[in-house]
């Protein structure tokens, strides 16, 4: 139980990090059959008000009666195909994260270092696990951990730790 609910806290923390309100906490049930509309409803208008621009959308069918309001200020992701909501364009999440990565480092930017819960490290980033690395390879971050410009041949990447087998750190490497 104790290790579900850190599990939980680390889940939320990735998510209120990046701007993004779960909407698992919002009571959802995605069974195709129950009205969420005003739980839906209350997830749009709390990541407008807080200024997110994403709602994270676990797997299941979102049924909801009448009309969503305002939900093109706000854009919907998932990590799953079967994540459906009625008439409500749902983008899936390492699309999203691919798209951002690719046009801009709005997210983390070089040298920056996030939690990370996936298997495989994403492109552009490194496990931060004390390697050394080649100065060509990643000149930005050399100069980001150094500030400087001069040149070394190898650099080590920051060793930190979560404590924890399922979780990493990352370090946006390009």
């Amino acid at each position: 139980m104790i290790q579900e609910l850190k599990m939980q806290e680390l889940k939320d923390l990735f998510f209120y990090t990046f701007g993004i309100v779960p909407l698992q906490n919002y009571n959802v049930v995605g069974d195709g059959m129950t009205d969420n509309r005003l739980n839906l409803q209350q997830a749009i208008y709390d990541a407008i008000e807080v200024g997110a621009k994403y709602i994270f959308v676990p797997k299941g069918n979102y049924y909801y009666s009448n009309n969503l309001f305002k939900t093109n200020e706000v854009i919907f992701i998932g990590n799953n195909a079967d994540a459906f909501i009625k008439d409500v364009e749902i983008r899936q999440f390492p699309d999203l994260w691919n798209e951002a990565q690719a046009s801009s480092s709005a997210l983390v930017p070089v040298g920056g270092i996030i939690l990370y819960a996936g298997q495989t490290v994403p492109n552009n980033y490194l496990e931060c696990n004390g390697q050394t690395i080649n100065y060509a390879d990643y000149t930005s971050l050399y100069e980001a951990l150094n500030g400087v410009n001069s040149i070394a041949e190898t650099f080590t990447v920051p060793s930190l730790s979560t404590g924890n087998d399922t979780t990493k750190y990352i370090i946006r490497a390009k």
